[in-house]
């Protein structure tokens, strides 16, 4: 048996001191996407962000548009238009009612009572139209009706002092009081204001009822 050198004895050591030892572990250290698809998409998606951002920035604030200006005398047109407007249609519903009710208790339908109530039914359809479209001689139609009715319901009221007589002829001049100040604030106004006041859109009117 050949001896075993000195050589030979120490790289059977090391040997066997490396299949001892357990190799070493490697720890990964996350880092930031590179410049390929991943990388890519991300960078396109911050500029993107940045760009709405900007945008959003830079929009001008919005520009409040200041409403039309009126004057007093627009001011009392516009507030009177819807009450005529609704007393005009008001009395054409009681004006229909009032034919329904009397042709139902026996009042024969002829042609000299049909033409009568065109006539009644002619003042409010005026005003409804005088009111919607500021027209001035229309309106005066419903004012003259308002008047021949007050007349009538005042006289009703004197002869018969009957409470429902009372209440009937204080509405009807108080509808006509209300007709002929919106034809007399119509008055005031030219043509070219009345077209005006037409176009008006966002002004607040108020309401008069009286």
């Amino acid at each position: 048996m050949a001896p075993i050198s000195a050589v030979d004895q120490l790289e059977d050591a090391e040997n066997g001191a490396a299949g001892r030892i357990a190799p070493p572990v490697v720890k990964g250290i996350p880092i930031k996407a590179g410049p390929g698809v991943l990388g890519a998409r991300s960078s396109l998606r911050a500029a993107r962000g940045a760009r709405a951002i900007g945008a959003r920035q830079l929009e001008p604030p919005p520009i409040s548009v200041p409403a039309m200006l009126l004057d007093a005398d627009e001011q009392r047109v516009l507030n009177y238009q819807t009450a005529v407007w609704c007393f005009a249609f008001l009395d054409i519903l009681s004006t229909i009612l009032n034919i329904i009710a009397a042709y139902a208790d026996g009042l024969p339908w002829e042609w000299p009572q049909l033409f009568v109530v065109l006539l009644i039914l002619l003042g409010p359809i005026c005003g409804m139209m005088g009111a919607s479209y500021l027209q001035r001689h229309l309106t005066a139609v419903f004012v003259l009706t308002c008047l021949i009715k007050a007349v009538v319901q005042v006289y009703l009221a004197f002869a018969s002092f009957f409470l429902w007589t009372i209440l009937f002829a204080f509405l009807q001049c108080w509808i006509t009081k209300i007709a002929a100040t919106f034809w007399s604030a119509l008055g005031l106004l030219t043509p070219e204001r009345r077209r005006k006041v037409l176009e008006v859109k966002d002004y607040e009117t108020q309401r008069v009822y009286w």
